[in-house]
């Protein structure tokens, strides 16, 4: 149920939001706990952003890396 309602809420976004892939990557990290991530998740992520090219996450980009 509560993955359901993050999906519904990610729905909600508002247009034109975006935020810093660094800024996302630091707060994951001080709460990797509490969102129960392993280090290795956080090493996949640190990867995964260091390869997409713009500093920005928007929602309506392209949020795919190769």
């Amino acid at each position: 149920l509560a993955l359901l309602k993050r999906q519904v809420a990610t729905r909600e976004i508002k247009p034109g939001k975006s935020v810093q892939k660094w800024k996302v990557f630091r707060d994951a990290s001080e709460a990797r706990e509490a969102l129960g991530f392993e280090s290795s998740s956080l090493a996949v992520l640190d990867a995964l952003l260091s390869f997409y090219p713009e500093n920005e996450l928007r929602q309506e980009a392209q949020l795919v890396v190769f």
